[in-house]
């Protein structure tokens, strides 16, 4: 068989995914190792301090995750949690 010569007109439709990222913000000791792994900036290590009188991580751009899960692996605390959620609307609840 000869290869065809023939491409689509169109590029197949991307589905965009949301995801919800969640910070435990007692479990959290601000290490910033999520600030420091994350591609985008998702996270950041906010102005306000936990029942231990340590900053922690807050999420700054929730609708840039890509759902990479480097935050939730690299956190030593276990503080960060990534799931994939259905609408736009679901990531700000």
């Amino acid at each position: 068989m000869f290869p065809s010569a023939r491409r689509p007109i169109l590029a197949p439709p991307q589905v965009k995914k949301y995801y919800r990222v969640t910070v435990d913000t007692e479990q959290c000791d601000g290490c910033s190792l999520c600030t420091a792994f994350c591609p985008l900036d998702v996270l950041e290590i906010g102005a306000e301090t936990n029942r231990r009188m340590l900053h922690f991580a807050v999420v700054a751009n929730p609708l840039n995750c890509l759902g990479c899960d480097q935050c939730q692996r690299i956190c030593p605390a276990a503080a960060i949690f990534v799931s994939e959620v259905a609408t736009e609307l679901e990531v700000w609840s």
